[in-house]
């Protein structure tokens, strides 16, 4: 249960009364301004705090050409692994002779994986090959969640965020590149390496050098000026640092808020005072 607004006694649940059983305050009432206020200040300080994320989301994807560039570098590797990534020889496992993205899904939906990871695990090469793939898996997944954390790239910790991402998507797929040219001849597949897979290692690389340029240069964020009670956030925790009296807090926001209050007064009976000349410059 609540406490008693002005003595502070803890109210149980039989204190169901309007009044305070311990000094006669009505619990509802007493002081409600005040408590109004002070719940008007959390809620504008928890909205500033919000709104910093917000402002450093925004900043991470359009907070300059940098940001527009670095969506656009982080988007490539993925147009690549669209190209031919293993051309394959007649007979390996069944495998197409193509192999790119679609035709990877298309071979592994299509097919018993059961029977596959069967026959893969009795073959020296076949278990190369469930590496080599696993990499490739690994490297994508290491790009996607990169390009989808790429809002949070502003925040303290996304200058670490994407460059462990870059450099576990490089490394995975170089994995994959070392298994597939070191696959040995064998009875299970004979796999060579296409041209999807070399510009997906280069667009990988490209999206690394843009996220270091972008750090190293930097992104302005531009933070929205939020207010407590009418005076600026900054000013309201510099009087608090400072040891301010609640009370003298309290009376400059009333009159900051008043001055605020009489201004947009004086804006609309401007806008008012033009309206009302138009119409009777149009009826004259």
């Amino acid at each position: 249960m609540a406490s008693c607004p002005k003595c502070e006694h803890h109210l149980k649940l039989t204190d169901w009364k309007q009044k305070c059983p311990y000094c006669g305050a009505n619990v509802f009432l007493y002081n409600l301004q005040e408590r109004l206020m002070q719940d008007a200040d959390k809620a504008e300080v928890q909205h500033y705090y919000y709104q910093k994320k917000v402002d450093r989301v925004k900043a991470s994807y359009i907070g300059s050409k940098r940001a527009y560039v670095r969506i656009l570098t982080a988007l490539l590797p993925v147009a690549a692994v669209f190209l031919p990534l293993m051309l394959t020889e007649p007979g390996s496992a069944g495998l197409p002779k193509k192999l790119d993205a679609i035709g990877l899904y298309t071979f592994f939906s299509e097919t018993d994986l059961g029977a596959f990871w069967e026959a893969a695990k009795a073959e020296p090469t076949g278990r190369l090959f469930l590496a080599a793939i696993a990499c490739l898996v690994l490297s994508l997944l290491c790009w996607l969640l990169h390009f989808v954390l790429l809002f949070l790239s502003c925040s303290p910790k996304g200058r670490v965020r994407n460059y462990t991402l870059d450099i576990l998507q490089i490394g995975f797929a170089l994995a994959y590149v070392f298994l597939i040219l070191f696959l040995p001849a064998g009875a299970f597949a004979a796999v060579f390496l296409d041209i999807g897979t070399w510009l997906y290692l280069f667009l990988s690389a490209v999206n690394l050098i843009g996220d270091i340029l972008v750090f190293r240069q930097g992104i302005e964020i531009r933070h929205k000026q939020c207010y407590v009670g009418g005076i600026p956030i900054e000013e309201y925790f510099e009087m608090q640092e400072k040891g301010v009296p609640p009370e003298e807090i309290r009376a400059e926001q009333y009159r900051r808020l008043t001055a605020l209050q009489e201004e947009k007064e004086r804006e609309l009976d401007r806008e008012t005072s033009g309206t009302h000349k138009k119409e009777a410059h149009r009826n004259g």
